[in-house]
Parts: C-alpha cells; structure tokens; sequence
C-alpha cells in the first residue's frame, strides 16, 4: 500500500456558520426563515453562525433537509474547524509554557 507524502494541511479552517452563512445568502434565505424551517430556534443558528455553538448531528441532518447538503459535509466542516482551534489553543499555551520554563534558574552543568 502506498503511503501519501504530500498531504494538504491548511493553516486555517472556516466554521460551519461560516458555510452555511453564504449559502443562505445565495439561497435568499434570512436566519429566522431558516431557523423555522429547521425546526430550531433563531438563536441556536445565530450561534452556529457566530461559531460560539457548535453544530450538532441532528441539526446537521435538519440542515440537511432544508439545504441538500448531506449531514456528514456539515459535520466535517464542524470537526475540522473545532481540531483547529484546538490545536491553536495548544500551541499557544505550549509557547506560553515554554517561555515561563526559560525563567527557572539552571546552572550551566558543562
């Protein structure tokens, strides 16, 4: 089996609101229309879209109906942008750890 050695690895990733932002956009759909349509209150999509809520499986497969867009897109979408921001998240505390692990006295032992 041969193995992949050039893999696309983005340094960003965009959140399912943002997604799904521009497609109620092209669609000519508003966020309150939308909510209905999905059975969901307006502010649960308004926090999707803002990215402080996170997209769950049963109202991706609401999105799904409402949008055509299968229910695992949208949750790829959402497990991409959250690993993300995790790793961001860690390598920000690990800079900060490493800089506080500079201020330990140590003796030169050469």
């Amino acid at each position: 089996m041969a193995t992949a050695t050039n893999q696309f690895s983005p340094d960003y990733s965009v959140s399912p609101g943002w997604v799904l932002e521009e497609r109620l956009e092209v669609e000519g759909i508003s966020h309150a229309e939308f909510a209905r349509r999905c059975g969901r209150s307006p502010k649960l999509i308004s926090e999707i879209i803002s990215g402080k809520a996170p997209l769950e499986p049963a109202t991706a497969l609401q999105f799904e109906k409402v949008l055509g867009v299968d229910a695992t897109i949208w949750l790829g979408i959402e497990s991409e942008y959250r690993l993300h921001r995790d790793r961001e998240t860690e390598a920000r505390n690990a800079a900060v750890s490493a800089e506080w692990i500079k201020t330990f006295p140590v003796r030169d032992r050469t």
